[in-house]
């Protein structure tokens, strides 16, 4: 489990500086009128991201990062993914819901705090899941 987590932290860090950087160089995030609307965009296209590795390789992102070395099966490794790609989906429908209904200052902590803690505990959380229910 703590393998797979490594794992996505890795993956999570140098893609989210990879679409940045992309986006930035783009413009992407400049064609937004709504200034409250970036995280959503972001996290959109961080799954994006996250799907068009899928095509290359099914095992996802974090299976890259040297993933073959825990010999886990491909089934873990499609769960494991699936669950990255709709954490990703799920933090861009949560940002716009909070954006549209709570007002500036809950946002702003829901930025701050809310989305580095779905981060960090949801996909320990799915690692707990997968691992238990999928034997090995």
């Amino acid at each position: 489990m703590w393998g797979m987590y490594w794992r996505y932290l890795l993956s999570i860090f140098f893609s989210s500086l990879l679409v940045a950087f992309i986006s930035e160089q783009l413009n992407l995030l400049n064609l937004i009128n709504n200034f409250s609307l970036m995280p959503t965009v972001f996290w959109c296209i961080l799954a994006v991201f996250f799907i068009l590795i899928t095509l290359f390789q099914n095992k996802g992102l974090p299976y890259v990062f040297l993933g073959s070395r825990l010999h886990l099966s491909n089934k873990v490794w499609c769960r494991f993914n699936l669950m990255n790609i709709s954490l990703f989906f799920a933090l861009a429908i949560i940002a716009y819901i909070v954006n549209q209904v709570v007002n500036e200052e809950v946002w702003a902590l829901y930025k701050l705090f809310g989305q580095p803690i779905f981060l960090v505990l949801i996909p320990l959380l799915s690692l707990w899941l997968i691992t238990r229910r999928i034997t090995i």
